[in-house]
């Protein structure tokens, strides 16, 4: 026979190792996608295009705005056209609400992500969140600031002692 056939015992160990490592691979890329960096990332790509062309749209407005009131003082027959600027406001409209579409779904989905698939409070994410190193570090601020004010309290014994014996 070429296989050795293995037993019950042999085929749970590996079933359990095999369950071991997709498990820890699985929560590997979970950490990895739902980490802060990248998400702040993402975030800033998605929202920051969408803002971007609004403020494109913003500058076309008012450009066709000032356009058209240019043309209707400078011409002899002073009529005020306004085409081009109602299009650019409908433009400017249409992606201000495609940015508050996408601002809003984005809040949605870190809410989604935070509540329902990230299961400990320090992996939690989103713009309202401390993030747990920003608190490690406010914790070690504090501690080297009173570490500072002992060195301050104690050079001050130390000039008085030497005021003393000097």
């Amino acid at each position: 026979m070429l296989f050795k056939t293995k037993t019950k015992e042999e085929l749970k160990i590996q079933r359990d190792e095999f369950v071991e490592r997709s498990s820890a691979g699985m929560i590997a890329f979970r950490r990895f996608i739902f980490a802060p960096n990248l998400l702040t990332f993402v975030i800033s790509v998605v929202v920051g295009n969408a803002f971007g062309s609004t403020v494109k749209d913003l500058v076309s407005l008012t450009f066709n705005f000032f356009k058209a009131l240019w043309s209707w003082l400078i011409r002899a027959d002073h009529q005020f056209k306004m085409e081009q600027t109602s299009e650019s406001l409908s433009t400017f409209i249409a992606s201000s609400l495609t940015l508050l579409a996408i601002s809003l779904a984005v809040f949605y989905f870190i809410q989604f992500i935070n509540n329902w698939l990230i299961g400990t409070e320090e992996e939690k994410w989103g713009y309202d969140e401390p993030h747990q190193d920003s608190l490690d570090q406010q914790a070690l601020q504090k501690e080297n600031n009173e570490l500072v004010r002992q060195n301050i309290t104690l050079q001050k014994e130390i000039i008085e002692l030497l005021k003393r014996k000097g």
